[in-house]
């Protein structure tokens, strides 16, 4: 059965390559037959030009038989060799075996037949097994023979044929044609035409915005001369380029296009224009992150443009896009994408250092940086900070030095410091740290040394130095130019302040020179006025020139008593006498610029002279003149005043610096000195030598010269230790140079001694001397005030035809004469009293006046102006003695704190009010005691009583005894008056509210008022009493207290009011030379702010 088996094998391989042969077989007939329908039914279209219907029954007739043929010819083979349809049997195989093989006949069939047999015997099968195995070498697949296939390649090459005839005949194109109308047979088109019309353009894409050219080209037999363009449902006319090319222009072309050419009646077919949507930037705004030292607020520009910004300012860019997908920061060959946040909404954000020229790009699928915006950003870098320092320095000997300076800076500052330093020591540097605004361009004020711990004798040097905020960079520096100040010691200021006060006594003798030659000038005005019938214009100019030369001389008055006064309160002196002799000085000086009845005086001189008022005019002038004459003799006085001064204060000066020498002496005389140091104390000495010379020279300048010691044998002395000291040095012998050292010492400290001992007792023997001599003044004062109300009372009665009328004439020119003396006296006093008041000048003045007047007013037989006159003299006496009566009493005060005086306000003090209380309280029972006695005649009394009537002398014995009692009466009254004004000035000193001191002072004004209506009462006495009993009741400490405190707050305050004064003058100058910006920061751009800074920039500025 096995020969059987591989009988049906080989069958089966039979059967598929039959089957094989079949699918070839039918693949060469299904193309062959396909390629020549398609050519019949494209020639049949192109022939006939078939309408849609027909192209699509064409269409589908060739999909149908193309169908049948593929189905026909390669489906069914396929099928039967895959097993899908059911192929040939064994039967109709081994017949196809047996017709190729003649050697197999029937006997393959046999076979097959015997064993579909039902009767399967062993004979059978036997049979069947030998048939088998004969038929084994048979190879049953040769009976099939591809080649026969290359039979039917032939009918294939007539298809080829057609084709490759219509290539090369120019046919293929129309068959082209064809089967595109054939294929798209639903699509109607036109005939041929004689010619055609075709876009030549190879694209018809566009950027969105931009134009588009499109180029119509007509190909054909004929041409046509015009096309036109149809879209948008509108048409336009294209432009012949000529040769049958026509061209049209889409301009901005924002959406897409369909459109068509025309040409008569031939339509080209319809076109598409697509649409390159464009990446594009629709705002760009950029938000400014400023530095925080900067103090700026952050802010935000809408609009990006080239911009300058403070160096390390942060810049956000906001971009807001349409149609882009990326956004691009280039800058120097760096790209850089932005982050997108939204969906057309980019940010980028750098922190700029530098300048930049950079570009933001745009750029989508279709196009990269396709929109390009170029900007630039300029760096403004935060500049070194300017300085600029003025001073008055260089004009400040001593004190405080004032300094004004002016800083700007582009964004601050950080701080401002003083750097100042021993010139020595330039290493060793200190700074102060000045206090400044938060304003770019500011002024700034310091005082030098304001409270800074400076040693005397150094010289320093300073400099100003301000440092900006920069935060990027650092802080950077600016210093001022340098200054230089000296510290100088106590000696050098007192050595300063009295050269300066020599200074000014030279001025104000210069100053006295000009007073007289204006006086001869005033004169010969007076010369010429009363000798000329009428005034002219001369005259009248002449008058002008005078009154101007005395207001440049008040002003020139001004300004030396305005030095003098400030010399004299920037140092206080060591001995209370000194002080108050300084202070009274002072006071002179005060009242000697007082000049504004001068002024009222010299208006109306101006005005008469304008009007050409003769009389008056001379009126005037004499009143001036003896203004001018008071006036003169005020500063003589005090100018001699300031000499006797200087001359105090300089011989404590030089007491004081021997004492100090002989210290520094005594200190080499105790250790091993060297010779540099020895020949410095010497030459220190021969120093002082020369200013005792010059002291003894300025002392007998004075018109009482002071009993000065003089003490050439002592300083000789010294001289030759100090030699031998220094040659014992020389020689290497220490113990003989201590030996001299010491002796030197000795005799300083002596001379030192003796020029101090000398001023104490110069000063208690002036003070008697000066007492005594105003006694004898105010005496002699008091009697030319009797003798004058006398007189007065004589020439009340009497006339110009009264026999005593000569007498009493000559009676009151010898009271005038009388009254220089006086007035001379008084002068000379005065010099050396510098607590007598300048305001006796204008009593004085007013009596001389008036006395010329009376004599003037009698001899013109004017009794009345004459009277008037003698009542002025009175008035002018009584208050000249009461003023110097009051002089008197405080001279008498403060007798027993003179030479190292208690100082000011000491004379003041409780217990001597209480004393000068109970004194006052004596008197007053003395007074009572008397009052008994009224109208009792006395001897020397009333003898002026002699006339020439009858009982007069008694009346004005009467009158002698009333008036004794009036003016002791008179006297309580005035100083129980006193007494309350000192009690008011030692609560005002002391600044107290205490209850029992102002009813001290209440019942003194109740007193004053009992004494003054009731006289000598007892219920006066025992208010004194009671007063005297509230005094002591009093605690001194209150006053003590008070008083130490009110003369500190009065000391500090007059520093005060000069440095302040000092400050505002300068501060007031700086001002005016220098142009000063508002402080407040303007509200600029950086750009702007800039300019204004280089508008105020400062020219004196040095840069580190």
């Amino acid at each position: 059965m096995n020969d059987f088996t591989n009988i049906e094998h080989k069958l089966q391989q039979f059967s598929r390559k039959y089957y094989t042969n079949e699918l070839i077989k039918g693949s060469i007939l299904f193309v062959t037959l396909g390629l020549l329908y398609l050519l019949f039914t494209l020639f049949i279209e192109y022939f006939l030009w078939l309408k849609p219907t027909a192209r699509t029954i064409l269409f589908w007739g060739f999909i149908l038989i193309e169908g049948f043929l593929l189905v026909r010819f390669i489906g069914f083979p396929l099928f039967k060799l895959f097993g899908l349809q059911k192929g040939i049997s064994f039967e109709e195989a081994s017949k196809i075996i047996g017709n190729h093989f003649p050697e197999v006949k029937d006997k393959l069939l046999n076979v097959l037949q015997l064993k579909q047999s039902n009767n399967q015997s062993d004979l059978l099968l036997a049979s069947i097994e030998q048939k088998s195995n004969e038929l084994q070498p048979v190879p049953f697949t040769k009976a099939v023979d591809f080649n026969n296939n290359t039979k039917y390649l032939k009918f294939a090459l007539i298809p080829i044929i057609i084709w490759l005839i219509t290539l090369f005949t120019g046919a293929n194109t129309k068959l082209n044609q064809s089967l595109e109308r054939v294929v798209n047979h639903r699509i109607a088109y036109a005939p041929p035409a004689p010619f055609t019309l075709s876009l030549t353009n190879n694209n018809l894409q566009v950027i969105q915005g931009k134009p588009l050219t499109i180029y119509v080209e007509a190909k054909g037999e004929v041409i046509p001369q015009e096309a036109k363009i149809f879209y948008d449902n509108q048409q336009y006319y294209l432009e012949n380029n000529g040769v049958g090319l026509f061209s049209y222009t889409f301009s901005e072309v924002n959406q897409p296009i369909d459109f068509y050419a025309e040409a008569n009646g031939i339509q080209s077919v319809d076109y598409h224009i697509n649409i390159i949507k464009t990446p594009t930037i629709q705002n760009v705004s950029m938000r400014l992150l400023y530095p925080r030292y900067l103090g700026k607020q952050n802010e935000t520009i809408p609009n990006t443009s080239n911009i300058t910004l403070p160096q390390g300012t942060t810049i956000e860019w906001n971009v807001k896009t349409s149609q882009s997908n990326t956004v691009t920061f280039i800058n120097e060959e760096t790209r850089t994408d932005f982050k997108q946040n939204e969906t057309d909404l980019f940010v980028f954000s750098k922190r700029i250092l530098k300048n930049i020229n950079y570009q933001i790009t745009t750029s989508n699928e279709k196009l990269q940086d396709y929109e390009q915006l170029q900007f630039s950003v300029n760096v403004v870098k935060d500049e070194y900070p300017i300085i600029s320092v003025q001073s008055n320095i260089d004009s400040v000997s001593r004190g405080p030095a004032m300094f004004a300076g002016q800083i700007s800076d582009d964004y601050g500052f950080k701080k401002l410091q003083l750097v100042y330093y021993n010139a020595q020591n330039p290493q060793s540097q200190q700074t102060k740290e000045i206090t400044i605004g938060k304003e770019n361009i500011q002024t700034f004020f310091y005082q030098f040394p304001d409270g800074l711990n400076l040693q005397e004798g150094i010289n320093y040097e300073m400099f100003f130095q301000v440092f900006d905020n920069d935060a990027i960079n650092g802080n950077k520096k600016t210093t001022s130019k340098k200054f230089s100040y000296r510290q100088k010691t106590t000696q050098e200021i007192e050595q300063e302040l009295l050269q300066e006060q020599r200074d000014h006594i030279n001025n104000l003798e210069n100053s006295l020179e000009k007073q007289q030659k204006s006086k001869q000038d005033l004169e010969k005005i007076q010369f010429d006025l009363q000798n000329k019938k009428n005034m002219n214009w001369n005259d009248q100019k002449k008058v002008q020139n005078l009154i101007k030369r005395q207001q440049q001389y008040k002003q020139m008055m001004q300004r030396q008593t305005d030095k003098l006064q400030e010399n004299f309160s920037e140092k206080k002196e060591e001995t209370e006498d000194l002080q108050q002799k300084k202070e009274d000085l002072k006071k002179r000086i005060e009242e000697l610029k007082k000049l504004e009845k001068q002024q009222k005086l010299l208006d109306e001189l101006m005005k008469m002279a304008e009007k050409l008022n003769k009389e008056e005019l001379i009126k005037k002038t004499k009143e001036l003149a003896q203004q001018n004459k008071q006036q003169e003799r005020s500063l003589e006085r005090v100018l001699e005043m300031t000499k006797r001064f200087y001359v105090e204060q300089k011989t404590t000066q030089l007491a004081n610096e021997l004492k100090e020498l002989a210290k520094k002496q005594e200190n080499l005389a105790n250790k091993d000195a060297d010779k540099e140091e020895q020949e410095a104390v010497k030459k220190e000495f021969q120093k002082v030598q020369e200013q005792m010379k010059e002291l003894q020279k300025d002392n007998e300048k004075l018109k009482d010269p002071m009993d000065i010691p003089k003490m050439e044998e002592l300083q000789k002395e010294t001289e030759q230790e100090l030699n031998k000291a220094e040659e014992n040095l020389k020689q290497n012998k220490p113990k003989d140079a201590n030996k001299n050292q010491q002796k030197a010492a000795d005799k300083m400290k002596q001379m030192s001694a003796k020029m101090e001992k000398s001023m104490e007792m110069m000063s208690d023997e002036m003070q008697e001397e000066n007492e005594e001599d105003l006694r004898q003044i105010l005496e002699n004062l008091i009697t030319f005030s009797f003798d004058q109300e006398a007189l007065m009372n004589e020439f009340t009665d009497s006339s110009s035809s009264h026999p005593d009328f000569g007498k009493n004439l000559k009676k009151q020119f010898q009271l005038k004469t009388y009254f220089e003396h006086i007035d001379d006296s008084l002068f000379v006093l005065s010099m050396r009293v510098p607590r007598i008041s300048s305001e006796i000048q204008e009593h004085l003045g007013n009596a001389h006046y008036n006395l010329d007047q009376s004599l003037e007013n009698f001899a013109e037989s004017r009794f009345n102006n004459g009277v008037s006159n003698q009542r002025y003299i009175m008035t002018s006496a009584n208050e000249l003695a009461n003023m110097l009566s009051n002089t008197l009493d405080a001279m008498k005060n403060a007798k027993p704190g003179s030479g190292k005086g208690k100082g000011k306000g000491e004379s003041f003090s409780l217990p001597d009010i209480i004393q000068k209380q109970s004194e006052l309280m004596q008197k007053m029972k003395e007074g009572m005691q008397k009052k008994g006695n009224e109208g009792k005649p006395k001897d020397g009394e009333g003898k002026e009583g002699k006339g020439s009537k009858e009982g007069k002398g008694e009346k004005q014995g009467n009158g002698g005894e009333n008036e004794e009692m009036n003016g002791e009466l008179y006297q309580i009254y005035k100083e129980q008056s006193e007494l309350r004004q000192q009690l008011e000035d030692a609560i005002k000193e002391g600044g107290s509210g205490n209850g029992k001191a102002k009813k001290a002072l209440k019942e003194m004004e109740e007193l004053e008022n009992e004494i003054l209506e009731k006289g000598f009462t007892q219920g006066a006495l025992n208010k004194m009493q009671k007063l005297n009993y509230e005094l002591l009741k009093l605690d001194k400490a209150t006053f003590e207290q008070g008083r130490d405190k009110q003369r500190k707050a009065n000391s500090n305050l007059i520093e005060y009011n000069k440095n302040n004064a000092k400050q505002l003058e300068f501060k007031k100058l700086f001002y005016n030379q220098t142009e000063i910006l508002n402080r407040q920061s303007l509200p600029l751009r950086q750009n702007y702010k800039k300019k204004v800074q280089e508008y105020f920039s400062i020219p004196d500025q040095d840069k580190n």
